[in-house]
């Protein structure tokens, strides 16, 4: 019973040992403002980017034509795309814009970008809405 409960153990912790060393808990690479556009090209059909707003956490908020947008954060060693139409919800909290996806498995999206390019992000998306 001993020896069955320690051969137990000892494959678990070979299959933990190598699910790490095969990179599954790998966070997902940083992401720029072209990888970014492309990303969303690639994700959302008929997506055309126009700018980026790529957070220094790793998210992003990508305005594409015809008002509509791409948010891109990370999840896990991945990244996850929404595509949101205007209006987009949006809240300011110092140098930090929070974006909500609308979508409540996905959830709202932190993005660093700095005090400046918050408010000029803000107002642009605020007067997109109307």
């Amino acid at each position: 019973m001993l020896g069955q409960t320690l051969i137990s153990i000892g494959g678990i912790a070979l299959v933990v040992l190598l699910a790490r060393w095969l990179g599954a808990q790998r966070p997902a690479a940083g992401l720029d403002a072209k990888a970014a556009a492309d990303l969303a090209e690639f994700t959302l059909a008929g997506f055309v980017s126009e700018d980026v707003a790529a957070g220094a956490d790793g998210g992003a908020l990508v305005s594409g034509q015809g008002g509509r947008f791409a948010l891109i954060k990370p999840h896990g060693s991945h990244w996850a795309v929404r595509g949101l139409a205007a209006p987009v919800r949006v809240t300011v909290e110092s140098a930090d814009l929070i974006v909500e996806s609308g979508d409540p498995m996905f959830g709202a999206v932190r993005l660093r970008i700095g005090a400046e390019a918050v408010e000029t992000l803000a107002a642009r998306l605020r007067a997109q809405a109307g």
